[in-house]
């Protein structure tokens, strides 16, 4: 099963074929399996005839040819289930209840207005509290800054009315900024005013809790057929993670005498127990596999243990008898042991005749020869001193012995 991508994008107007065919070929193109379209500028006519290529269903709330319009695209690929949809008169948002990977989830596209309506966020509070879902995902174009200070440039130091109510709707319906949290230190832009010549970050994605934790990531793209960047965000299902698959029995403990033998003695003592007229047939069985669910677990359990305490003594045994067999024989063995004790038997320095430390190899090396030279050179450099020593030393000797 794989991950989730939503894509969301302020299109400004897609009336035009060529526009609309190039929009769906970029979402094709980003593996979008939800797309968010704000400003369609389409009417519901057109809205449909978006159900082409790789859209397989349609979720709009339209307002005139010229302004406002939303979109949900959704990928034929994807399994959603809708249980109802919600659309804005004016063409600001529309909002779909369904199911996807068998949990029931809101998606929600945005397009809030340019000018403060104190009445807007007050009606999709009410739209999503009637939905009454704990997985939310509402994407789009807020027109307003989360933190002016850091979600704009130049920053400003002063929150407007419509970025503190904004807050106070997140607050309300405990929603987060999924961009903030990922990058709570970063700072990217998906408009640029140029009447105001300034950036700001107005299109992001509101998610809850639940939705949060699964996100992998979530990313501000590129400005295309566009003066918005897309922002999209890639979470996985809800059985992606191991912990919470269901449980499955290992087939390869069923090949175990004493597994089957252990199950079998299980199986006797609860029907000998809990077999009895006045149970149904049924709820013996339910109840026995859950019974039988728990012994195995609790066999596994200890089958594990047990080849966690041996694992170490195995090892240990392999090891004694490889040396056993090639420890003394010249191989890879003995080479590794010798080259295991080259730093223990390494010279690190060496005084020369000077008295001075000396420590590359060159240098040790000269000093040992020149030590070992001077040690057994004689001391007698001609041939007579030589004779008149080892005379010396005979007659001395032949004295003594008298």
């Amino acid at each position: 099963m794989s991950n989730l991508k939503i894509v969301s994008l302020n299109i400004k107007g897609i009336n035009h074929v060529v526009k609309r065919q190039k929009l769906l070929s970029y979402l094709k193109k980003e593996n979008c399996q939800i797309g968010f379209l704000q400003e369609t500028h389409l009417s519901d006519l057109e809205h449909i005839k978006l159900r082409r290529s790789w859209v397989s269903q349609v979720f709009y709330s339209s307002y005139n040819s010229s302004s406002h319009g939303v979109a949900i695209l959704l990928h034929r690929s994807l399994a959603f289930k809708v249980a109802k949809e919600i659309k804005d008169k004016e063409g600001r948002y529309v909002l779909v209840s369904g199911y996807i990977f068998g949990e029931h989830i809101v998606i929600g596209c945005i397009y809030a207005p340019t000018v403060y309506e104190p009445s807007f966020l007050s009606s999709l509070l009410a739209d999503i509290s009637s939905l009454s879902c704990s997985l939310v995902v509402l994407g789009g174009d807020f027109n307003c800054v989360p933190d002016p200070n850091a979600d704009q440039s130049p920053p400003k130091d002063r929150r407007s009315q419509k970025s503190t109510n904004l807050l106070d709707f997140c607050k309300d319906m405990e929603l987060f900024d999924a961009w903030r949290i990922l990058n709570p230190k970063g700072q990217d832009f998906t408009f640029f005013s140029r009447p105001h010549q300034s950036f700001s970050r107005i299109d992001y994605f509101l998610v809850s809790r639940q939705i949060l934790e699964r996100i992998t990531e979530c990313s501000i793209g590129i400005q295309v057929l566009s003066d918005h960047c897309p922002i999209s965000i890639t979470f996985c299902p809800p059985y992606n993670n191991p912990s919470s698959r269901h449980w499955r029995l290992n087939p390869h403990l069923m090949s175990n005498p004493q597994f089957r033998d252990f199950i079998t003695k299980e199986l006797d003592f609860f029907l000998a127990v809990n077999k009895t007229p006045d149970v149904n047939p049924s709820i013996l069985w339910e109840t026995a596999k859950c019974y039988l669910r728990g012994s195995i677990i609790s066999y596994t359990s200890n089958l594990r243990r047990r080849c966690s305490q041996k694992r170490p003594k195995l090892p240990f045994f392999f090891a004694r008898h490889r040396l056993y067999e090639s420890g003394n024989k010249s191989g890879r063995l003995l080479a590794r042991l010798a080259r295991g004790r080259e730093e223990t038997t390494s010279i690190a320095s060496l005084k020369d005749v000077n008295g001075e430390n000396v420590y590359t190899s060159l240098d040790i090396n000269k000093t040992m020869r020149l030590f070992y030279q001077n040690l057994y050179s004689s001391e007698y450099h001609s041939v007579e001193t030589l004779f008149d020593f080892v005379n010396n030393d005979a007659i001395t000797s032949e004295t003594e012995s008298c």
